[in-house]
C-alpha cells in the first residue's frame, strides 16, 4: 500500500461485550441487517471482573466489534442497548483515524446512505 492510499476516515468501532455466542450473533447480524454496522468481529471468550451491587463478580464474556461511521455510532449504540440482555451493557465507541482507502470505501458502501466515512 502506498502512503497516499492510507486516508483519514470518520470510522468508529463500537466495542460491545456479550454473555454468549448467540447474543453476539443477534447483535452483529441485526446491526448489519439494519445497515448500522458494515461488519462485525466476534472475539472469543474472555474473563470480565467487575464490581456489581457491592460484590466482585467474574464472568465469561465475548467481545463484539462493530465497524461503523462516527455519524452512525449513536444510532448503533442505541440499537445495541435495545437488543442487549444486560441491564447495563458495555457499549463503547472507539474513534479511528486512518484506514486503507479501499477498505474504508467498502465500509461506506455497506452502510449505504446512512454515513460518509471519508
Amino acid at each position: 500500500m502506498t502512503p497516499d492510499a492510507f486516508h483519514a476516515s470518520q470510522m468508529s468501532f463500537l466495542y460491545v461485550t456479550v454473555p454468549d455466542m448467540e447474543t453476539a450473533r443477534v447483535i452483529a447480524g441485526g446491526a448489519i441487517r439494519e445497515k448500522l454496522a458494515a461488519c462485525a468481529n466476534v472475539l472469543p471468550q474472555m474473563t470480565a471482573i467487575y464490581e456489581w451491587d457491592g460484590d466482585v463478580e467474574e464472568e465469561n464474556e465475548l467481545i463484539v466489534i462493530l465497524k461503523t461511521s462516527h455519524a452512525t455510532a449513536p444510532a448503533l449504540a442505541q440499537w445495541v442497548e435495545q437488543h442487549h440482555p444486560y441491564e447495563v451493557p458495555c457499549v463503547l465507541e472507539i474513534p479511528l483515524g486512518r484506514g486503507n482507502h479501499d477498505y474504508v470505501s467498502w465500509l461506506q458502501k455497506q452502510l449505504g446512505s446512512k454515513s460518509r466515512l471519508m
